[in-house]
């Protein structure tokens, strides 16, 4: 078996030296090269498998941007690292929708090896391979006609109402998962752990949210897709919304911004595939056996949320929505809010019609302690946010 394969891209020799010197110590665990840019980088990635490329941004030529936005579509299957200093904050927002991962210069030896050694790991076990390759084409995920106008909106008369923007945000997958990918990392200026959509959007600026918007703008879905795929994401959509109400209740508050998120990002991986469509990818997707190229979407989203360093328990609980819970007697956490959430759409009109409604288990979940414990119809509740996001979409 070989080892991984990892280029480093810098336009200064004193850098790549640098990083020569530091990483001596993972010469038995890494195969390394060093390329003094852009074009040297392609060639190199050409002529042998690489598993992550790290780059700089700001060099002469073919920039860091432009070089990892290349190697999204000519090696999709190699995860993508930024490593540089400060920037203008238009360069940042472009290398922002092609990297993976984002760390400032100066950066620890240690903090720039394990995210490699993160990024080397691919967390499908059936189809790590082909799961890094679908995810490592999205760069933007799709979004519909109607969230574009709101975001649009918001952003335009946030003055006049500033709780409008954060909602906006939240009803849009692929923002609310860019926004957690970027507020994870010093690069963009790191958040507090667990921190909800609303105090990232806060934290990250309106400036920067319109900045983003527009640069992502290229990479949306097209404004129409066929009928079976527009109805496959209205359907995907309201249900994720209409859990992500839910769950707000469900989860304890401390669980709340987390389970939120998967609750939203439950169905990223069909958002991944259909991306790497409408960005010209050969991909084969399957929207009733919710397959890309042979790979569940649910294997799909997991590993983009990895590539994206989304947070474990976001990624646990989307991995996890099929599958039946036995919720420990400490408490339900993450991923039992988001299944219990689930289950409870299923009995309304926003259900995802792929999956049934798993009576038996929503009952013993909604015995478990911390559920009981609550006066509340969850009936009426999971009603509710289902007839809410439906009026949200106007189905």
């Amino acid at each position: 078996m070989t080892n991984p394969r990892v280029l480093f891209v810098d336009d200064e020799p004193r850098i790549l030296d640098g990083l020569r010197r530091s990483l001596r110590g993972k010469r038995t665990e890494w195969e390394m090269s060093f390329a003094p840019g852009g074009e040297p980088a392609l060639e190199l990635l050409a002529g042998s498998n690489h598993d992550v490329i790290v780059s700089d941004m700001r060099m002469p030529g073919m920039d860091g941007a432009e070089l990892l936005t290349r190697v999204s579509t000519q090696y999709p299957e190699v995860a993508r690292v930024v490593l540089s200093g400060q920037a203008e904050a238009e360069a940042a927002i472009r290398v922002a929708i092609c990297g993976h991962r984002f760390l400032t210069k100066p950066t620890e030896p240690e903090a720039l090896t394990g995210v490699i050694d993160q990024l080397i790991v691919k967390t499908s076990r059936a189809h790590g391979s082909q799961a890094r390759r679908i995810a490592g084409t999205a760069r933007a995920l799709p979004t519909l006609p109607e969230q574009v106008a709101e975001l649009n909106a918001a952003l335009t008369e946030q003055d006049c109402d500033p709780g409008r923007l954060p909602n906006a945000v939240a009803l849009d997958t692929g923002l609310t998962a860019k926004l957690l990918q970027l507020s994870n990392s010093m690069f963009f200026g790191a958040r507090p752990k667990n921190a909800g959509i609303t105090a990232v959007v806060t934290a990250m600026g309106v400036p920067t949210i319109q900045a983003l918007v527009a640069a992502t703008a290229d990479h949306w879905s097209p404004t129409t897709w066929d009928p079976a795929t527009e109805d496959y994401l209205r359907t995907m959509w309201r249900h994720a919304v209409a859990t992500a109400a839910l769950v707000e209740t469900v989860a304890s508050p401390a669980h709340r911004p987390y389970a939120h998120a998967a609750a939203l990002l439950q169905d990223i991986g069909a958002l991944a595939a259909l991306a790497g469509v409408a960005g010209g990818m050969p991909h084969d997707v399957d929207l009733v056996d919710r397959r890309c190229d042979g790979v569940l979407f649910r294997e799909v989203g997991v590993e983009l949320m990895h590539l994206w360093g989304l947070p474990a328990p976001v990624a646990a609980a989307v991995a996890e929505r099929d599958t039946p819970h036995e919720a420990a007697a400490a408490g339900l956490g993450v991923t039992g809010a988001v299944r219990i959430a689930h289950l409870l759409i299923q009995r309304t009109e926003a259900r995802d019609p792929a999956d049934g409604t798993h009576d038996e288990e929503l009952q013993g979940l909604l015995a478990h302690p911390q559920m009981a414990a609550r006066s509340c119809d969850w009936t009426a509740a999971a009603h509710t946010a289902s007839e809410r996001a439906s009026m949200l979409l106007a189905v």
